[in-house]
């Protein structure tokens, strides 16, 4: 029992030794605690080194919430986001004026094209192009394009006048002739149904209609009659998903040789619709009131052939598609460093936004809808929009960061060896991270390598009906396949015309040009910095010529591809406001992200005649064996002398 109450005792004593410890070494940390001054004691989330303000901070003034006179021009601060680190979003030199946008301007008379005659298709009838002459033409504000049989005639045989609801579709390309295409582009009258149906990125009703079924379900297994009729009830009044579906209607299809002037064509019609006036001059009732904004990035670089940016010019075009019921007023809200700090939205109008993100807008264009005073006082955009007509809203310009990299690189170079020439085009997709939306790819991708004509024979191929093209092989570099990763031997693969290691190339006639186009890159599962390779290899006989102006016909190579976000503006729609609406719902809304790049990349010429300069400084030459010359003899005479 006295060794129970010893053990107890000193148990105690123990733990009063290591409490009165604690309380020592707690008494000492909190008069350290007390000496640190309150500098070392700041919780903010991150330090930003780059932030220009006093590090120890600077006394708050007396009314740190007033507003400074709008009579100081102080400079706009930038802010980024406190999540990530900055990045520069925009050039900040603004000392050199904004270059025009390519065809932009144009000054010519019209362009030599092809009308698809008859415009509609018929059963018993064929349809042929006719050689037009075309002009766009104002007849005081109102453009209208003028179809003549010959460029000199007075009198168009065909006239048509722009409406907003017009546009032009996509440039294609379809069969001409025997030997090759033709570009095609249709100006077409586009008006919208409501249909039952879900449009992709339309989820609300569709998500509502599938967790009703889903109950359904669960009812029906259980037998509850009462649960099934509570259901037929709540969808006839939820209603089924509609879709407001495009109706397209053609106006007439125009073609071309060149793929320049239906680029030019494209971009004046264009132009002209974005300055006619639109109008809302009645109020429609809609079942689904939905709200669909397009924000397209536009950017055009020249790089040299040792692969420096000479050139980038950027523009944003923002589009516009509203089905809403009544007479309302929107007000759009961009990220726009002047409104930073400034906006005052509704919960049900903000679009959510992962990061934030300020960018300088320059040169603004507005529609005729949109309430130029009330930009210029509070830069706020507010419009009446029209109804179901697809209208470019407003389009700026902006300055991309000099130090960015590029999203694809492409290093092309044309070597002349005798009579064997080869083209060798390598692209460096860097794999581009966004912030907030993760590896964004490259897609569409058409890279365009002009050649000589003299040469189009190499590439083409003799069909049943018509002349076809070489298409290239493909080559996946360091891929053994088969039975050949047993047998451990590799036969060396025959070279082909072309190979490519991505994608597929051919030469298509309409674009007098080697096309190599891929669908994404990179690819699914590939990571950064990719390499993809383009190897033409040319065989010209004794017959054939390489042409004086081979270095003006291959000077470039052109490149055009799309991203699925505005990554060279970061422009992002940040809220849409309804107000005067005749429907308490707030509408659905969709944004779309796009981005656009042209590139015009310089072509390195060289030369492969002999080795290289390290390999003939550095071959080793065996000296030539000495052959020793044998010493004649001289001959013994024949003659038989008696001494």
């Amino acid at each position: 029992m006295r060794k129970v109450i010893s053990t107890f005792s000193l148990g105690l004593k123990t733990s009063t030794i290591r409490y009165s410890l604690m309380q020592v070494w707690f008494r000492r940390l909190w008069h350290l605690l007390q000496r640190v001054p309150l500098l070392y004691l700041n919780t903010s989330p991150r330090f930003n080194p780059f932030d220009k303000g006093d590090m120890f901070g600077a006394p708050p003034k007396e009314n740190v919430f007033a507003q400074p006179p709008d009579d100081l021009n102080l400079a706009i601060q930038r802010t980024d986001s406190q999540e990530t680190p900055p990045t520069p979003l925009f050039d900040e030199d603004i000392s050199q004026p904004l270059e025009d946008f390519p065809r932009i301007k144009y000054d010519g008379l019209g362009w030599e094209m092809h009308l698809r005659q008859p415009n509609k298709k018929k059963i018993t009838g064929q349809r042929f192009w006719k050689k037009v002459f075309v002009k766009i033409v104002y007849h005081g504000e109102k453009p209208v394009v003028h179809l003549y049989n010959k460029p000199d005639e007075k009198d168009p045989f065909q006239e048509l006048p722009l409406e907003p609801p017009y546009s032009v579709s996509e440039i294609g390309a379809q069969q001409y002739d025997n030997f090759g295409k033709i570009f095609t582009v249709k100006l077409q009258f586009i008006f919208y149904k409501e249909r039952p149906g879900v449009r992709p990125g339309q989820v609300t009703k569709a998500e509502r209609i599938t967790n009703k079924l889903s109950q359904f379900a669960a009812y029906a297994i259980q037998g509850d009659y009462q649960g099934v009729k509570e259901f037929g009830s709540d969808l006839r009044k939820l209603g089924l998903p509609v879709e407001h579906a495009p109706q397209t209607s053609q106006l007439f299809k125009i073609g071309s040789h060149s793929y320049e002037d239906m680029k030019q064509f494209t971009v004046c019609i264009e132009e002209a619709l974005f300055k006619l006036p639109v109008h809302r001059d009645r109020a429609l009732t809609y079942k689904m009131e939905e709200v669909q904004i397009t924000t397209v990035d536009e950017i055009y670089v020249e790089q040299s052939e040792h692969g420096s940016i000479l050139k980038q010019i950027a523009r944003v075009r923002l589009f516009f598609l509203g089905f809403l019921s009544g007479m309302p007023d929107i007000e759009l809200g961009v990220n726009d460093l002047v409104r930073q700090g400034k906006e005052v939205v509704g919960r049900h109008d903000i679009i959510p936004v992962v990061t934030e993100e300020w960018i300088r807008l320059e040169g603004v264009e507005f529609n005729s809808c949109v309430q130029q005073d009330e930009y210029e006082k509070g830069k706020t955009i507010k419009f009446k929009p029209p109804d179901a007509c697809y209208i470019e809203l407003m389009r700026f310009r902006v300055r991309p960061p000099r130090n960015r990299e590029l999203p694809l690189q492409l290093k092309a170079v044309m070597c002349v060896t005798g009579n064997k020439v080869e083209l060798r085009a390598d692209i460096l997709v860097p794999g581009f991270v966004s912030r907030k939306l993760g590896q964004i790819p490259c897609e569409d991708i058409m890279v365009r390598f002009p050649i000589p004509e003299c040469w189009i024979y190499l590439f083409r191929v003799e069909k049943h009906f018509r002349y076809g093209s070489v298409k290239s092989a493909h080559r996946r570099t360091g891929k053994v396949k088969g039975i050949e990763r047993f047998l451990g031997a590799v036969d060396n693969l025959e070279p082909q015309l072309m190979e490519v290691t991505s994608g597929q190339s051919k030469y298509e006639h309409q674009h007098r040009a080697i096309v190599w186009r891929m669908p994404r890159l990179p690819k699914e599962g590939q990571g950064s910095y990719t390499t993809h390779n383009l190897v033409c290899r040319m065989a010209l006989t004794s017959y054939d010529q390489i042409p004086d102006d081979l270095h003006t016909i291959c000077q470039y190579a052109y490149v055009e591809f799309t991203m699925p976000a505005t990554q060279v503006s970061h422009t992002t729609v940040r809220s849409v406001s309804i107000s005067n609406s005749d429907s308490d719902v707030p509408p659905e809304k969709y944004v779309r992200h796009l981005a656009r790049h042209e590139y015009r990349v310089g072509v390195e010429h060289t030369q492969g005649e002999g080795p290289g300069d390290y390999i003939a400084a550095t071959i080793r030459s065996t000296p030539a064996p000495i052959m020793e010359t044998p010493i004649p003899q001289a001959a013994d005479s024949d003659s038989d002398s008696s001494s």
